[in-house]
């Protein structure tokens, strides 16, 4: 485990959990912004993967609105969630290779064997597990 870490409302972990429950079998997929490192709102957004029981994909007009309603609150994108719903929460090959964002930490719920919510940082194919801080707020 790093020392890295990143806090989250316990209402934005909710509604991760609450989407990616939706969504199955499909995964689910959405941006997470806030600031000063807290994730305060969540952005859900259409998987429009060919195969969408085992990948996520957003497309890029969508991807771009939620950036613009991400900057006009005067948040930063902090985070970039996806469901898997029925593996473990741990970044597959083709998450890695999804990871376009560096500076976002990548959550990932797992519904099965249980509901579990991790975090990690992606960059150059390198996975580090990420301390998640739920907070009510």
């Amino acid at each position: 485990m790093s020392d890295r870490f990143i806090s989250i409302t316990d209402t934005v972990r909710a509604a991760i959990q609450e989407h990616a429950l939706q969504a199955r079998p499909s995964e689910c997929c959405g941006l997470l912004s806030g600031a000063n490192g807290l994730i305060t709102d969540i952005h859900p957004l259409h998987n429009d993967a060919d195969k969408p029981e085992t990948r996520y994909f957003a497309t890029p007009e969508e991807l771009f609105a939620a950036m613009r309603r991400i900057r006009e609150a005067g948040q930063a994108l902090l985070g970039v969630y996806h469901s898997h719903p029925r593996t473990q929460a741990y970044p597959s090959a083709s998450d890695v290779e999804m990871a376009f964002y560096p500076e976002a930490f990548y959550f990932i719920i797992s519904l099965e064997p249980q509901v579990e919510l991790r975090a990690f940082k992606i960059e150059d194919s390198r996975i580090e597990d990420v301390r998640v801080s739920v907070t009510n707020i």
